[in-house]
């Protein structure tokens, strides 16, 4: 909060900053079952990140659709991991 001066009366200029909500996203599936709680408004790239789960590592889905990495998620919810693996 601040006053501005000027001729006149002072004005009190009040600057109200987004606070970004905590969602809570729980991962499920291949072993890597967690919980945590995240601001709002980050990729599931982050997400994982997060939970310490290497984004390459894993295919991430929403009720049944793959979601690609850079997916922003706004709200809690549950997302199912499926494990990839490769090799030869």
């Amino acid at each position: 909060m601040r006053t501005r001066q000027g001729s006149g009366t002072p004005k009190t200029v009040i600057s109200l900053m987004s606070l970004a909500s905590a969602m809570q996203v729980s991962l499920i599936g291949g072993g890597l079952d967690t919980s945590i709680e995240i601001d709002e408004g980050k990729s599931i790239r982050e997400i994982l990140l997060a939970a310490k789960i290497h984004p390459s590592t894993v295919i991430v889905s929403h009720e049944e659709q793959i979601l690609p990495h850079n997916t922003i998620i706004e709200q809690d919810l549950t997302l199912n991991l499926i494990v990839v693996s490769s090799g030869g």
